[in-house]
Formats: C-alpha cells, structure tokens, sequence
C-alpha cells in the first residue's frame, strides 16, 4: 500500500450557501478545501497525465465543434475517453464537465499544461480516517496521510468533490473539500445593525471603517527586495544563480500568504457584529494607470485578502456581501456629497469635513446601511452550475497552489 507523507497545512477557503427556514432561523453552508500532499505513485502520475491529455482533447473537439452542454459533448467524446485514454467512467465525466466550464468562458480555446483531476465521493474516491482510496487507470489505490492538527475539526465535516493536482515540481496534493451547515441565527438576532466596511488598497492593504488600519510598507519593502534580487539572478544566468532563482520561487507568494492570513484573522476575531461589506474589485487591473501603479497593482493580492476574509468570517456565521465600488471613495461618509480626494486626504467643502484619511472614509461608505440596497449587491450564491463549479476550482487552484501556510 503507498504511503505518504505528512499533510502539508496549506491556506483553506470557503463559499456561501443561505438557507431561510423561516423568518427568524438562518442557516449558513461553509465550505473549505484543506490541502494534503500524497505520494506520487507511478500510476497516480500517469493518470494525472492521461487526464490531462483527455481534458485537453475535449476541449478541442468541444472548441471546433462549438458545443457547450455536458449533455452533447458527452455523446462525442465519451467513447473516446474510456476507449484512448483508458479513462474510468467517473473520471471521464468529470473531465467533460471540466471542459465545457472551461470552454464557456473563454475567449480562446484553452491550452492546458496542468490540471486538476476531480474526484467525487464516493463514486471515484472514498476516505476512511487517515487512508485516501483513488480509483486510477487500472486500480484502486490506498494513499496514507497525516492529518495536520489545523485540519483535524475539517475531517469530521461531509466530503464533496474534491481534486488532485500535480504541481510543477513533481509534487501531488490532493485538495480536499468539506462542507458544513452553520446555524447563524444567533449571530445573525444578536448584531442585527452592526456592520463593517473594509477597504483595500496598495498603499493600506486593508483599512475599517472602525478606524483599523493595515499598512503595506513592510510589504512594499519585502516586494522591492525580491524583484531586485530577482533581476541581479537574472541577469548574471549563471547555473547557480538558475538554482537560486528556483529556491526563491513562490517564497514571495508565501510571504504575501502569511500577510494575508494574518490581517485576515485579526480583522475577524475583533468584530462582533454579523455583516461584513468590501468592494467587488473584478476587472480593477485592466484599468491603465501609469507604469509604476500598473506593477503594485499587478502584484497586489485583494483576491486572496478577501477570500480568506470571507471564509474566517463565514465559520463564524457573519455574512460577506461585496458591492459595485462606485464613488465610495469620492463622497463623504458624514454628509453623503462629493469631496475631493488628494494624496491620500479626503475633504468636504459640505460639511468641513478636512485631512481625513481617504481610505478610512471609503472603509465607512461601504458600512453605510443604505449602500447595499442602493447599488445592490453582487456577492453570488453558492451554486452548483457547470459554471460555478469550474470558477470554483480556478479560485481553489489559484490559492491553495500558493503553497502558503495555514493560521
């Protein structure tokens, strides 16, 4: 029986499902994906490959023959999968699920390196304590674990669909996803009316709208220390300095990880009320606003701040809600009309308000309690769509693959 390995704690995130029982009962689904490393065995390997070449067919033959449903792709390719790829059944339908999610959203057709292979419970995966049962190319396969002391309360939760990625250095991780009713009516009756806007940025990563401030110069110098270094490796191309630059990669990404866990936590565990509203930042680094803010914003990580924001805050039953971010850090939180914003300073010739910080005002906009029903919120809800699905496993790919460390 292959063995592994110790569980490496990684990041863990959640989404949302609200269930109304009725007027004045409130049910929250948490949902959290614990990472583990297992032991890459020959056959474990090569079923990651052919998945991957599998996925990689059914998007082309969805991609030239411009079928989107699960339904239609199946007819096509499914024959092949079983019969080519030596694909099981349960990993076959999972892999053209994953490339209709895929090919929906794409402006041009996908080409895939790596993948993440999906497992359901228990069709092609089955858990028993610490022993992890895959169903391969040709068998079943048992895959022993440890089970980090962060994770232990996880392993008690129902298992969903969960993945199997092999990343660039030849490691496997097996992304577990676990899932939890959390009864928020209590939290929800007690702080009916308290809410807290939080808004993030490059200069202050995170600043609320109870005046909490989280400043990014320590960040700023970390950033700036590693791109140096990076291009002084660079530029030298020796084969040590090759060796150097792959030991360095992802201990920024990690680094940026901690931060984030960090401010993350802190800004959770010293709220007690039962909402928590941020900005829908989608689409801000298109935006063009000069070479230099074009970098920081490049390498500013607001999607992971506020996921782990999110998934601390929801275990906890306080609901996330993100809105449109217009003009919250043009008009004053006191009067409501425009003032001007300089340098960081926010000012209005309305009510004389003067020198306040620009980031704390728009930190106290979104904490308005007309700004939700004003602009209307977009946060989504948990959704079981092909969609859903494959923008869940990009988020889950893109933050737990940062290798980062668990608080």
């Amino acid at each position: 029986m292959p063995s592994v390995v110790v569980g490496v704690p990684s990041a863990t995130f959640t989404s949302e499902k609200f269930i109304y029982i009725n007027a004045s009962t409130l049910i929250m689904r948490s949902v959290v994906t614990a990472k583990i490393r297992i032991n890459p065995t020959k056959e474990l390997v090569a079923t990651i490959k052919a998945y991957t070449r599998a996925l990689q067919f059914c998007v082309d033959k969805a991609w030239k023959t411009k079928i989107r449903t699960n339904f239609n792709l199946h007819r096509v390719v499914y024959p092949t999968l079983r019969q080519r790829f030596k694909l099981p059944a349960q990993l076959a339908v999972g892999c053209i699920v994953q490339a209709c999610a895929m090919v929906k959203k794409a402006k041009f057709k996908p080409i895939i390196n790596r993948t993440s292979v999906r497992y359901n419970f228990p069709r092609s995966a089955n858990l028993k304590a610490n022993i992890l049962i895959l169903r391969l190319l040709k068998t079943r396969q048992e895959f022993s674990f440890n089970i980090p002391d962060c994770y232990k309360e996880y392993f008690t939760w129902e298992v969903n669909e969960s993945l199997l990625r092999m990343d660039s250095k030849g490691r496997c991780f097996f992304l577990f996803t676990f899932s939890k009713e959390v009864d928020a009516t209590e939290q929800n009756n007690a702080s009916q009316n308290i809410v807290l806007g939080i808004d993030l940025g490059v200069n202050n990563l995170a600043v609320c709208s109870d005046g909490r401030f989280y400043h990014s110069s320590k960040v700023k110098q970390i950033k700036r220390k590693f791109k140096h270094l990076r291009s002084v490796l660079q530029a030298k191309g020796t084969r040590s300095s090759k060796r150097l630059l792959k030991k360095l990669s992802g201990r920024e990404t990690r680094y940026m990880a901690w931060v984030n866990h960090n401010i993350s936590k802190d800004i959770v565990s010293n709220f007690d009320g039962n909402k928590i509203i941020m900005e829908n930042l989608k689409g801000i680094r298109k935006q063009r606003r000069g070479k230099i803010m074009n970098y920081w914003i490049s390498n500013w990580s607001f999607f992971q701040l506020q996921f782990f924001i999110q998934y601390k805050a929801e275990r906890v039953g306080i609901s996330v809600i993100k809105v449109k971010p217009n003009y919250t850090s043009q008009i004053c939180h006191r009067c409501g009309q425009l003032g001007t914003r300089l340098s960081g300073c926010f000012s209005c010739s309305h009510c004389g308000l003067s020198s306040f910080s620009a980031d704390l005002n728009a930190a106290r906009n979104l904490a308005h309690p007309m700004l939700v029903e004003r602009q209307g919120a977009v946060t989504h809800p948990h959704s079981q769509s092909d969609e859903a699905e494959g923008n869940s496993q990009v988020a889950i790919e893109a933050e737990l693959m940062a290798k980062s460390p668990a608080l």
